[in-house]
């Protein structure tokens, strides 16, 4: 696949997830990126019953909208009970990602770094919030997998 390709099945997937989230915003977007990393680090194309996965972060809004992100990409839900959520205490995102057969794993990790400084921005957008985490939701679609989380395969 051209990178022109990537960035177009990036914006659809953005915008699919933006209609069942409701808006767009940088953790729904995290959430589509965490998802896509997932899937291409399992070699998975498309939806399997295969796929689990179990997330951890804070109970709480705009931590949350990850999961939309994630569920708009793997279909992993929680209707269907292959999405978990675990309550975090402390500010993180992570995801793990899991085949039955083979066994296999992939733990995605939010950085600290990336994480702080959304936090940051968000709170110092007052007025213009709708543009604010519009412009970093696209600026998060931009970001390189490797600059956005700590990736390990098991």
């Amino acid at each position: 696949m051209k990178p022109n390709e990537d960035r177009e099945d990036l914006k659809t997937l953005v915008e699919r997830a933006k209609d069942i989230h409701g808006h767009l915003g940088p953790f729904l977007v995290l959430g589509v990126k965490m998802g896509i990393a997932g899937m291409k680090r399992l070699g998975i194309k498309e939806n399997t019953r295969q796929l689990h996965i179990e997330t951890e972060m804070p109970r709480q809004i705009p931590y949350t909208c990850t999961l939309d992100g994630i569920q708009a990409t793997t279909q992993c839900t929680f209707g269907n009970q292959r999405l978990a959520f675990k309550e975090a205490n402390l500010p993180t995102i992570s995801a793990k990602f899991s085949l039955k057969n083979p066994k296999k794993q992939v733990i995605i990790s939010l950085r600290d770094e990336i994480l702080q400084t959304l936090m940051k921005k968000l709170k110092e957008a007052k007025k213009d919030a709708t543009v604010v985490q519009e412009k970093l939701a696209w600026m998060i679609a931009s970001m390189p997998e490797d600059k956005l989380f700590s990736i390990k395969v098991q």
